[in-house]
């Protein structure tokens, strides 16, 4: 990032206090602040003047001469202006990032995160990833469901290509060409650019490389590494963060600086401490106050304020009874404490670098993936590969599954359990019959055969929505009216609950339920023919009520 970007913030700073523990990994003067006035954010300059007047629910600092803002109303969208407060990218989008190398990550209303160039003009989506965050070394790190509650991380491209697949249950984000990733036991370690390990699991926790260096979390401790993982700080404080040619320690609960070396060169006596950032003066917490020390610990301005951040140039932001405003390093006002709260996009750039709007989360519901997964199951004549007449022998091979896996003397056997189809989708897949013949042995018991002439009676998917799937159970049991092939749909049974499809073969009954969807496949026989008619009936709602209960599998 070069001296002559500018920079502003996107979250309401409600908080009169705030940590300052962080790092800062580049120093850039934010020539634009964004500052609450009552409910709303607009600019100001560092001598205090309004340069574009308070309109937005929220505000990031300038980068690259693009800021990005929330609006008020019922929808409060999220575009970008300029720095003359027109806009360049329209509010139509329900999150965004900042841009970070020329590239942002935006989701509109029942979209998936989408790639946008600083013009707005779209790049590519990512329609299976949960969580997208800004470009870091050319890859952006995204995350994908592998079950109901975990996921996995990789890494994609600017052309949107993925060139490190979702693996690792936590991932970093990439810096000095090696990001900090996790593996099933929880330990860290670091790849680089193409995903190869370049330093072992080891670490109960890992940050990010700066200048060839990063801080890493061993047992309880931390310490410093290079970039083949030796320490050259030895893991000694229970905090750490990077300040520039320094680090921040924390020891007994106070904070000091210690140099590169490892070496005290400021000891831990501060209840709180905000980076230097390459200024004379940073901020610290006495007691419940905070004031400004210099490089040599000496207290330069006195512990008065309820909060203050790192000086932006030749000022510094701080707070005292709810109202902000900015001093010099003599402590004088240069702009009055007036102001309810500076955007905490200010507060995470000036404390580490970084932005408050770094990522953003799908509000794309895939329904496509849900009725591709049964279109490949469910044919004119067979279901999952299986036909009412496959012997459970074949099943167990095929779902490497053993007798021991169902119950006995149950009606409905379940082959698959909660699959993962999309962030918002699983799937349960059953098959109902009795495949057992039971006999009593006097004391020793049941014992169990399979029937030699079984035939199952049928199969059935149940598929359970979760987060943006649940009140879209309509939308998916219409798509499979026309998906499937050979099926047509018995418009007399039908209705808006309940989805009956014939083949030459087959009958299927689709019924929905607040989170669920239940697709039940049985042999077109004249019995169950009758069965649907006695009922579904002419395909009202009162037909389908009792029915309901009686087809869907226990979970």
């Amino acid at each position: 990032m070069k001296k002559h970007l500018k920079l502003v913030s996107t979250v309401l700073f409600a908080v009169l206090f705030f940590s300052c523990t962080s790092s800062k990994k580049e120093s850039v003067i934010i020539n634009l602040l964004p500052v609450r006035t009552g409910a709303v954010y607009g600019y100001i300059n560092p001598q205090g003047k309004s340069i574009i007047n308070p309109q937005f629910k929220d505000a990031t600092i300038f980068r690259n001469g693009l800021a990005l803002i929330q609006v008020l109303g019922n929808k409060p969208m999220w575009g970008f202006i300029k720095e003359d407060g027109n806009f360049s990218i329209k509010t139509i989008y329900k999150e965004a990032t900042v841009f970070n190398e020329e590239v942002a990550w935006v989701v509109k209303e029942n979209g998936a995160p989408e790639a946008i160039n600083e013009k707005g003009d779209s790049l590519f989506s990512m329609k299976t990833a949960k969580t997208v965050r800004n470009f870091k070394n050319g890859l952006a790190a995204f995350s994908v469901m592998v079950d109901t509650v975990n996921v996995k991380w990789g890494f994609v491209d600017k052309k949107g290509i993925i060139k490190i697949q979702p693996q690792f249950p936590s991932a970093g984000n990439f810096s000095d060409g090696k990001c900090a990733v996790m593996n099933s036991a929880g330990e860290w370690g670091y790849i680089d650019l193409e995903g190869k390990l370049t330093i072992n699991y080891q670490f109960t926790n890992a940050k990010e490389f700066i200048s060839g260096k990063a801080i890493v979390q061993s047992g309880k401790e931390w310490g410093v590494v290079d970039e083949k993982g030796k320490f050259i700080i030895n893991p000694l404080f229970s905090e750490m963060k990077s300040d520039n040619d320094e680090y921040l320690i924390k020891q007994n609960n106070k904070w000091g600086w210690c140099n590169r070396s490892g070496k005290i060169s400021i000891p831990p006596a501060y209840d709180d401490a905000c980076p230097f950032d390459g200024n004379e003066l940073a901020p610290v917490k006495i007691g419940n106050k905070f004031g400004f020390i210099n490089r040599k610990g000496k207290l330069k301005i006195d512990a008065q304020f309820d909060s203050a951040l790192p000086f932006n140039g030749k000022i510094a932001w701080v707070m005292t009874k709810g109202k902000g405003g900015f001093i010099d390093e003599n402590a004088k006002y240069i702009v009055q404490p007036q102001y309810g709260a500076i955007s905490e996009d200010v507060k995470a750039y000036l404390l580490n670098g970084s932005s408050t709007y770094e990522s953003v989360n799908t509000d794309y519901f895939n329904l496509e993936v849900i009725t591709d997964r049964l279109k490949t199951d469910i044919t004119e004549n067979t279901v999952a590969g299986l036909n009412f007449n496959t012997p459970m022998s074949l099943i167990f091979k095929k779902f490497k599954k053993t007798d021991v896996d169902f119950t006995r003397n149950g009606t409905e056997h379940k082959i698959i359990s909660a699959e993962r189809i999309s962030n918002d989708a699983t799937l349960d897949f059953f098959i109902l019959g009795t495949p057992w013949t039971e006999s009593y042995n006097g004391k020793l018991g049941f014992s169990y055969s399979l029937k030699p002439n079984y035939k199952h009676t049928g199969f059935t998917y149940r598929i359970n929505l979760t987060t943006k799937g649940v009140g879209k159970e309509l939308l998916v049991i219409k798509s499979f009216e026309t998906a499937l092939k050979g099926y047509v749909k018995d418009e007399k049974h039908s209705n808006q609950n309940v989805l009956i499809l014939k083949s030459k073969y087959q009958i299927l009954v689709g019924l929905m339920q607040k989170g669920m969807i239940i697709i039940a496949i049985y042999p077109l026989t004249p019995e169950n023919l009758q069965m649907v008619d006695l009922n579904y009936g002419d395909g009202s709602e009162s037909d389908s009520t009792t029915v309901e209960l009686d087809t869907i599998p226990a979970k």
